[in-house]
């Protein structure tokens, strides 16, 4: 119960005290896939797409999106989109997936599809209520749907 509380403090005070700013979003990504080095890591966006935001609770949604798909998936792909009306941030993946029914509860703190699915006890069920919260307080959605690989993908909308 202690590890949870200090997660989620963390994240609060965090996002509490830092400062927007117009950073590169697609230099962000390509940074945060570096991070892994992982070859099955595909990443499909275009250079400089700018965004006016809190670039460290960005990074910390999307790492943890990351994080995600590489505990259940090979194959990941970080795509990065911009349009008129926002700029589209998707992680698909190759794993098993999600179940449609169970999209909105993924979202509750501390909610776990299936406990036994979770690969260490470490997870306490706050990573994806965290990052729809970080989303959500820059004006965004987040998404859940099948990907073209047959497992989860994560769309991230961001307003600009």
């Amino acid at each position: 119960m202690e590890k949870m509380l200090n997660e989620y403090l963390q994240f609060a005070s965090t996002g509490a005290k830092e400062k927007t700013e117009m950073f590169d979003l697609s230099e962000l990504l390509q940074n945060l896939v570096k991070k892994y080095e992982n070859p099955n890591i595909i990443q499909n966006f275009k250079n400089e797409i700018y965004y006016n935001g809190r670039k460290n609770l960005i990074s910390r949604c999307i790492s943890n999106l990351i994080e995600n798909s590489l505990k259940y998936a090979k194959k990941i792909e970080v795509k990065i989109v911009k349009n008129q009306d926002n700029i589209m941030i998707s992680i698909s993946d190759d794993g098993p997936g999600i179940p449609e029914n169970e999209y909105e509860n993924i979202l509750k703190p501390f909610y776990k599809i299936d406990k036994s699915r979770s690969e260490t006890k470490s997870s306490v069920g706050l990573g994806l209520s965290i990052a729809s919260d970080i989303i959500r307080s820059h004006g965004g959605d987040i998404k859940f749907s099948k990907s073209k690989y047959s497992g989860l993908e994560v769309s991230i909308f961001l307003p600009f």
